[in-house]
């Protein structure tokens, strides 16, 4: 499986994907540089110390180290959760994968076109990795972002840097003794979501840099006896099983670029609040808050959590919180998810009830129910298709965030303008 995956990660071009699939790879560069710059200032792990070194940051600064900025760069990108996901695949791709390939950027020249490729090919392996088997390795805890995406960034990182075919089989082998991480933090109001994609990042440039000091990962690392597969759901698995699903314009057109700092699952919670909510008078005069969901993600650690909250991390993942927040406030409101107490909100909270429905994935029912007798309902089914994604929606929102932290317009329209041109750019350094 591993010698058929470097074969194909290394057939992808840009200018082969679909027209559609062109445009959503590019605005998901654009998204995701702009979650990370506003992500900076909510990063949890230490930033390297400032330096005139060649890898820059998202913070503005740079380092001395690759894999150092990698890593940073990584926790910068997911510190919002509001980088771009793959709802089938149950994970978050381009914030593991397009922090290691600006580290490479900055080591050596290459061409926008390039980086595209590779960053295609990033996506691809860790959605055809991914598609079939997160729903297996989902309920066992085992997070999807931390198994299948450091895949796909392996894989990116070799493509870019022209490894030989051999020597990437290495690194995609390798990266198995690298990837790790569970759903427990979503739980507990933990940490390690940040770390997950900052070591995702980071070992994308460890597993290259191995295979090209001679390192050598098993041939059948992943469908062995006892490779990934066998060991994570159960199964030896044939490459032939999963050759349909690494088409890699059908791995970018499915992605989400997300509009609210929550998990991918709730943002269909958050717009079926917002509709509701407009359409009453008074948070105050709520009695019920019914949230109707797809079971899969219903089930997924941290959506039922009702509190006690610790942080942050707990609290996107809750749809409880997210529906409760929006009622309460008329609206969504960034800030409330990194403040205390609100007795309107946290009321409301404890009165929310999650059910389980036929409703699809990415789509949910919010149902008030006021002391008047009142009965208003907020839907949405398949909240992917509810926001345009295109250059005029995605720049108003990518200029608001560089704003909200602190950047000026002029280094926002110089980060877009780089990306728009990147297909004939003889240059990937986009300025960040």
């Amino acid at each position: 499986m591993i010698a058929e995956l470097a074969h194909h990660a290394g057939t992808i071009r840009f200018e082969k994907l679909s027209v559609a699939a062109r445009e959503r790879l590019l605005l998901c560069l654009l998204a995701n540089l702009s979650v990370g710059v506003a992500g900076a200032k909510h990063v949890v792990v230490p930033e390297p110390a400032m330096s005139e070194g060649a890898y820059r940051l998202l913070s503005g600064r740079s380092a001395a180290n690759a894999r150092a900025a990698a890593f940073w760069n990584g926790a910068a990108m997911h510190a919002r959760t509001q980088d771009d996901f793959h709802p089938v695949g149950n994970l978050h791709i381009g914030t593991v994968v397009i922090p290691a390939l600006m580290a490479v950027a900055d080591e050596a020249e290459m061409s926008g076109g390039d980086f595209l490729a590779a960053l295609a090919a990033g996506y691809s392996v860790a959605v055809g990795l991914s598609r079939r088997f997160s729903p297996v390795t989902t309920p066992r805890g085992l997070r999807s972002t931390c198994l299948y995406a450091p895949f796909g960034a392996a894989v990116a990182v070799g493509v870019a840097r022209s490894s030989p075919a051999q020597q990437l089989a290495s690194a995609i082998a390798l990266t198995t003794a690298v990837n790790a991480g569970t759903t427990q933090t979503w739980v507990d109001g933990s940490d390690e979501w940040q770390v997950h994609t900052a070591l995702g990042a980071q070992n994308a440039l460890l597993v290259n840099d191995l295979a090209a000091a001679g390192v050598r990962g098993a041939a059948h690392a992943l469908d062995g006896p006892a490779g990934f597969y066998r060991a994570v759901v159960g199964q030896e698995v044939s490459f032939a099983e999963i050759a349909g699903d690494l088409d890699p314009s059908a791995a970018i057109e499915e992605n989400v670029i997300k509009r609210y700092p929550v998990s991918g699952i709730c943002q269909a919670v958050v717009l079926a609040a917002e509709r509701a909510a407009r359409q009453i008078d008074s948070a105050n005069s709520v009695s019920r808050l019914r949230i109707e969901m797809n079971p899969f993600e219903m089930r997924y650690p941290g959506t039922l959590n009702r509190g006690p909250f610790h942080s942050f991390s707990d609290k996107l993942m809750s749809a409880a919180f997210c529906a409760a927040s929006v009622v309460a406030h008329s609206g969504f409101r960034f800030e409330d998810f990194h403040s205390g107490a609100h007795a309107v909100r946290d009321r409301l909270t404890a009165l929310a009830q999650v059910e389980e429905s036929s409703l699809p994935l990415l789509s949910a029912r919010v149902t008030i129910e006021t002391a008047g007798g009142a009965r208003i309902v907020g839907e949405v089914e398949n909240s992917r298709d509810e926001v345009a994604i295109d250059w005029t929606s995605v720049d108003d929102w990518a200029a608001a965030l560089w704003t909200e932290a602190g950047r000026t317009e002029r280094e926002y329209a110089a980060c877009r303008d780089a990306v728009r041109d990147l297909p004939e750019s003889r240059c990937a350094r986009l300025p960040v």
